[in-house]
């Protein structure tokens, strides 16, 4: 009996130390290019990468609930947790980052180590709270703006423009253009994109967001107007060789 009450009181304990140990080790990472990344072991004792486990899922659940959010109408909501994300599985593995990728780790239950630092002869030279609203302009852009539209658009122009090229190689001077346009447009920043309101009227978070704006709806342009010029030139192909 006293044997079993203390094996009892160790496993007490030790699972005390493990869920401890454990909660310490849980953590985010905030990148440099407004990303965040979920991480467990974290490591910086290398003193050159950080090195640490994750879900190499993560991202791609976070895309699906984005996508499931703006369905349920609940817009660009990044806390949306949906049935079909939850189904995506947990596959653990390894990873690193050179610090200079890193703006900062916040560990649970304690604060946030920055690895971003102002300094002008290595080019940071932004503050440490300009980096911040830079990147939490990026990291909302990322939660916000999908670049659909320009994909849409660029489909139907790259097709249009790919039939009516009757298969002349200029066609595929069509997407790097249509690519370039979706730079133009000005960005207006919504307001229910905006995490945290004290960032509504900030310069830095602003052109923070806008630079992952642009870049996003960049590549879904060209993307689009890429799929649009083959699907346009192989459907005149086809029609052309039947007529």
């Amino acid at each position: 009996m006293k044997n079993s009450c203390l094996l009892a009181i160790f496993v007490f304990f030790f699972s005390l130390l493990f869920d401890k140990v454990k909660a310490q080790s849980e953590g985010t990472l905030l990148l440099m290019n407004g990303k965040v990344l979920e991480v467990s072991h974290f490591d910086d004792s290398t003193y050159t990468t950080l090195n640490y486990r994750f879900d190499k899922n993560q991202f791609k659940r976070q895309r699906i609930d984005l996508r499931e959010a703006r369905r349920a109408g609940r817009g660009h909501d990044p806390f949306f947790s949906s049935e079909k994300g939850k189904s995506v599985p947990v596959v653990l593995k390894s990873g690193s980052l050179d610090r200079r990728e890193t703006f900062s780790y916040s560990e649970k239950g304690k604060g946030e180590q920055l690895y971003y630092y102002y300094d002008e002869p290595v080019g940071n030279i932004a503050s440490v709270e300009e980096m911040r609203a830079f990147v939490m302009g990026e990291r909302d852009a990322r939660y916000g703006v999908s670049g659909k539209g320009w994909f849409y658009s660029g489909l139907v122009v790259g097709l249009a423009t790919g039939y009516a090229s009757r298969t002349s190689v200029l066609a595929f001077a069509v997407p790097p253009l249509f690519s370039l346009g979706a730079k133009i447009p000005i960005i207006n920043i919504k307001e229910e994109h905006i995490l945290d309101s004290k960032y509504q009227y900030n310069e830095d978070y602003a052109a923070g967001y806008e630079q992952y704006a642009r870049s996003k709806n960049t590549r879904e342009a060209l993307k689009g107007s890429a799929i649009g010029t083959v699907i346009g030139l192989v459907l005149f192909a086809i029609i052309d060789n039947n007529s």
